[in-house]
């Protein structure tokens, strides 16, 4: 069970320079982050951070726990609060549209701070916080959605505009200047000067329309031509930094706020600003409304670090409570969480401890909320639906997992080949169970897919030969590689060949990226055999083009050009002397564990991989 404290640990972890810095904010030990962490993955079946180098960065994944973690832990809080507030009083929620993208940045840690002081001075305001910009990931359900009783109120953050700010009720929150970030050596203390990263190389994330808009009217007024716009999420800005060493970032400040993998990062204004407003607009101004927004701005103009995440409330507690209001018997609700009735009434404790009062009136016959359980009883339901939905997977509140598997595969030269078939139906056997998944391929040499699985670029990856040290696992396909030769050179006579025939003839090899090259070499060198390629070629389609046009061999497995060879355009001769194999396997980063997605893909791959060959 995923519980409060481990959502908490995982917030601050993503917010804070490193694990390291994290755990002293914590007070806790880096190894207990480390391994919670890894729990965590382990327990939601995702991949939470990705490495760079020798630092991690939170993945898309975790973007998505965060944006569904934030309005529990808050709501946490809240109930708190809540039920230590006047009797009197009557709770209001106010809902909070967010209309950017969640990137960890300026404007969630802003969230975070101004709804800490709100509660200190209005604990009777529920705030719910909505993501609603991104368009390429599923919504969560507000965490209130179902809820109905008190006021509410609502508030739309966005990107500014002259005709916006005219409207009733629209205020300006942020001037958010745009500024080149890059990536600086520690301890550097002057900057980079801002005339020479506006000559150099620049690229700029997938912002919204109106910033990419503003940021090309930018370039034409000031002559700026040296830019790439990338269709990378901006919530991504280590690894483009990584991905481009060269080039400086062109983005708003407030996504380039110091946080897991962006520390060392240098942050300068250009000599010609340019500015970027965030707004707020209610529909119906009200107290509520302008409490909210003025607490917002004050945070956004606050250098200082967010709150670290102390909730004091397990869910197991939320669980057990929840169960005794329902039902009225400890008894009952033992019986229902499936303990003993001494460990169901030890947690009730606990939590009326926390929570500063009794919460139930003890009977005979049963037990009655007091005041302050039915105070609680608003925001538990609340909390323990929220976390079920994400828990569970439900299809509005998903992470990635649910939605998405990124796989590497090895070059095809068409696609009638036996192991693009094989793969393809198992992907499509694997849809077929999940239609709700999302299936991204992407081709490349067995070297880059290794390099792309290190660097999270891919889940997994289907190659020949892997790392030492990397997870694989075998998918049980074992298959000799031959010599191939177009037919109407005559090059070789029917029959098995040597490596040392090999070597006395024109070769078109893959690149050392490719792990059949891997595997010749490694061939080669173990029996004193020198492999000298007249050409290197990776693209697979372009090697058999070039099978026909000149008197050279290349190396394959025959099922790669078997609809050729059995058209007679192509000959394959076994190689013997040593017999060299090729083995396939799946591997995914050791950080991770693999989601049931990718475990059931890989169980298709080897059913499917294990089934005879049929040419034609």
């Amino acid at each position: 069970m995923v519980e409060l404290r481990t959502l908490a640990y995982f917030v601050t972890a993503c917010r804070s320079g490193s694990l390291a810095l994290a755990a002293a904010e914590l007070g806790i030990a880096l190894s207990t982050l480390s391994t919670t962490m890894k729990s965590l993955e382990r327990d939601l079946g995702l991949s939470l951070f990705r490495r760079i180098n020798n630092s991690l960065y939170p993945t898309e994944a975790a973007r998505s726990l965060m944006r569904s973690a934030d309005p529990l832990l808050m709501a946490e809080l809240f109930a708190r609060r809540w039920v230590s507030a006047p009797a009197k009083a009557k709770m209001k929620r106010l809902t909070v549209e967010i209309g950017l993208s969640f990137t960890i940045g300026g404007i969630s840690r802003a969230l975070r701070r101004a709804v800490e002081q709100i509660g200190i001075e209005r604990p009777d305001i529920l705030i719910d916080p909505v993501w609603s910009d991104e368009k390429d990931i599923p919504q969560p359900r507000s965490l209130a959605e179902d809820w109905h009783d008190g006021d509410s109120s609502h508030v739309e953050v966005m990107l500014g505009s002259e005709r916006g700010l005219a409207s009733k009720g629209t205020a300006t929150l942020l001037s958010d200047r745009w500024v080149f970030a890059c990536r600086v050596p520690a301890g550097t203390r002057k900057l980079p000067d801002a005339a020479l990263l506006a000559a150099g190389r620049l690229v700029v994330p997938l912002l919204s329309p109106p910033l990419i808009a503003q940021a090309e009217r930018y370039f034409s007024q000031h002559g700026i031509s040296s830019v790439r716009f990338l269709n990378d999420h901006p919530g991504d800005l280590p690894r483009i930094m990584d991905d481009y060493p060269d080039a400086a970032l062109f983005v708003p400040e407030s996504l380039a706020t110091p946080r897991l993998g962006l520390l060392n990062v240098a942050v300068v204004a250009p000599d010609k600003p340019l500015t970027a407003r965030i707004v707020a607009r209610a529909a119906r101004p009200n107290a509520v409304t302008a409490l909210f927004v003025r607490h917002l701005r004050r945070a956004l103009a606050d250098p200082r670090q967010t709150p670290v995440e102390r909730p004091v409330i397990s869910l197991r507690q939320i669980r057990y409570f929840n169960l005794v209001h329902r039902l009225r018997r400890v008894s009952a609700a033992a019986r229902g969480a499936n303990i003993s009735q001494p460990a169901l009434s030890e947690q009730l404790h606990k939590l009326e401890a926390s929570l500063g009062g009794a919460l139930f009136e003890r009977h005979g016959d049963g037990m009655i909320p007091t005041g302050k359980g039915e105070r609680f009883d608003h925001v538990a339901r609340l909390i323990e639906s929220g976390f079920r939905r994400l828990y569970t997977g439900d299809a509005d509140t998903a992470p990635p997992r649910s939605r998405k598997i990124t796989v590497g595969i090895l070059p095809s030269v068409n696609q009638h080949g036996f192991l693009v078939n094989q793969i393809t139906e198992a992907m499509l056997d694997v849809q077929a169970r999940y239609p709700a998944l999302k299936l991204v391929i992407q081709e490349a040499p067995n070297g880059t897919l290794q390099d792309w699985v290190i660097r999270g670029l891919v889940g997994v990856a289907i190659v020949e030969t892997v790392l030492p040290r990397m997870p694989r696992l075998p998918l049980g396909s074992s298959e000799r590689l031959a010599a191939i030769v177009h037919t109407r050179h005559k090059m070789l006579p029917p029959g098995p060949v040597t490596l040392a025939d090999l070597a006395r003839l024109k070769l078109a090899l893959p690149t050392n990226r490719s792990g059949l090259r891997h595997l010749l070499d490694l061939a080669a060198e173990q029996h004193n055999i020198r492999l000298r390629p007249d050409m290197e070629i990776d693209a697979l389609p372009m090697v058999v083009a070039i099978l026909a046009r000149l008197p050279v061999c290349t190396v394959l497995p025959e099922s790669a050009v078997e609809r050729e060879i059995a058209s007679g355009d192509l000959a394959a001769h076994p190689i013997i002397e040593p017999l060299i194999s090729r083995r396939l396997f799946v591997i995914y980063s050791g950080e991770r564990t693999l989601s049931e997605f990718e475990r059931g893909l890989v169980n298709s791959l080897r059913r499917k991989l294990s089934e005879p060959r049929h040419a034609g």
